[in-house]
């Protein structure tokens, strides 16, 4: 088929999907950068979103044949786009980027049913698909991806009869050890799987079962290849005394194993070769819907600017008392990694032996988020989780010693206080619509005096009992 009766059919769709950069432009914007500065957990974004349009233009979707009343539908696919879009702004607000970038794909959907009716925006379901794969969504992954590997990858060792002390993500030789970093999470394999899983079955016009069977194998293979490339650098450096370059150099290792592979599995899926299209579709566009387009263009923006308008600068938090001394960093059980923009002061209770330490940042400007992007906290090269005894509390050992700290955390955003950082970035919504944009994180340390840190679990809660912080 020819590119005139290619474009002929793509392009309804091409227009939905700029009427949502042009409504959602910030995001996208932001989303555009992220994709040019090829990071490790993003390096497959760019080439995703051009996969996207290239699709809509060489692979059309189909015409639908799902029954519609055209004002009806469309309706209710404007008013969808209008509540997506207050979401977003809600979100664009306190900066939520991830959340805010979760909204891209469904407002994409809610444009394509405003503009095209439902049977319309359904067809396009697998090309956005193939798009969300491109959010910045991966980073979020890695911890749980290093805690699963961990575990494989410890059991295959201990059961290779290997000579390894293995705490946590640490695998210690005879001659070194092994960490089982961010980089060792094979977030890298599972984003690339998934991407070619997509396109496969998108080429292929494969219906749900097949989209099911195609990204549950892609995802299964992914995983399963990071763990055999862990465990024969484990193979090998226990074999050549850590001396192999492997053991320092193992990213091309990874993707060579990652081919031999995925690259066979990709050929044996089924194909499905697809009809010759004629010129023309039937998804026409519903031009009084842009109405809807115009008003939530103006919806989001307008309600951006009038909260904005309405913030102000809190005092700081401060921690006072007869019983509290102000300390130094280094008299802290554990040293917490808060970025450098946000103020610390360091305090201890002379009763109880609890160190607090208290960081805290007021947003300056609207481009700022209230809850700053916060590091893994724990230098993991030298202190691994031991246990998490209640919700919030952790119990930190330092690696090679006996010395255990059990660790609390309060998030203070505003007026609100939680113990989860997820939740913080949440309540960053009603603390916004009241005018706060202060962030504080409190954190609580205590050294354990016995192996199972009861005492210590016992003072950290007197302390949050006694203490209005």
């Amino acid at each position: 088929m020819t590119l005139f009766p290619r474009l002929s059919r793509a392009w309804p769709f091409l227009l939905a999907t700029l009427a949502s950069v042009v409504i959602f432009y910030p995001s996208w914007s932001r989303l555009a950068e992220i994709w040019l500065k090829w990071e490790q957990t993003m390096s497959h974004g760019l080439p995703t979103a051009i996969a996207y349009l290239a699709l809509l233009i060489v692979h059309p979707p189909l015409d639908s044949s799902w029954p519609e009343k055209r004002f009806c539908s469309r309706l209710v696919g404007g008013i969808l786009l209008i509540l997506i879009t207050f979401a977003w702004a809600a979100l664009e607000l306190v900066r939520i980027d991830t959340l805010a970038y979760l909204t891209l794909p469904v407002s994409l959907f809610a444009i394509a049913w405003t503009l095209l009716g439902l049977g319309g925006a359904l067809k396009l379901i697998p090309y956005i698909l193939l798009l969300g794969l491109s959010l910045p969504i991966w980073a979020d992954l890695i911890p749980i991806l290093v805690d699963v590997a961990t575990v494989v990858v410890g059991n295959a060792v201990s059961a290779m009869g290997i000579t390894a002390l293995i705490e946590g993500s640490n695998i210690t030789l005879a001659y070194g050890r092994l960490v089982i970093a961010d980089g060792c999470s094979g977030i890298g394999f599972l984003a690339i799987a998934m991407v070619l899983g997509a396109f496969t079955a998108i080429l292929n016009d494969y219906r749900w079962r097949g989209w099911a069977m195609i990204m549950s194998c892609s995802i299964v293979l992914a995983l399963v290849i990071n763990w055999v490339r862990i465990i024969a650098l484990v193979l090998i450096a226990d074999w050549t005394n850590m001396e192999s370059s492997l053991v320092r150099e193992h990213e091309m290792f990874g993707w060579i194993v990652f081919a031999a592979f995925f690259l066979p599995a990709l050929v044996l899926a089924p194909v499905r070769r697809r009809k010759t299209l004629q010129i023309g579709n039937n998804h026409g566009i519903s031009y009084p819907a842009f109405g809807f387009i115009f008003i939530a263009l103006a919806a989001g923006t307008g309600a951006v600017f009038m909260v904005q308008a309405r913030e102000i600068e809190e005092p700081p938090l401060s921690i006072t008392g007869a019983d509290f001394r102000e300390i130094s960093a280094p008299a802290l059980p554990l040293q917490l990694q808060v970025p450098d923009q946000i103020e610390q002061k360091f305090y201890m209770e002379e009763g109880t032996e609890v160190y607090v330490s208290l960081a805290q940042i007021q947003r300056q400007s609207p481009e700022q988020k209230i809850v700053p992007y916060l590091p893994p906290l724990v230098d993991r090269d030298m202190w691994f989780r031991e246990a998490t005894p209640a919700l919030g509390k952790e119990i930190w050992r330092r690696i090679g010693t006996p010395l255990r700290v059990v660790v609390s955390h309060i998030y203070a955003v505003g007026a609100f206080r939680t113990d989860s950082y997820v939740k913080a970035k949440l309540l960053q919504l009603p603390a916004i619509y009241s005018g706060r944009t202060r962030f504080a994180l409190i954190s609580l340390q205590a050294a354990c005096k016995t192996s199972t840190c009861e005492e210590a679990l016992e003072r950290i809660a007197a302390f949050e009992a006694e203490t209005d912080i």
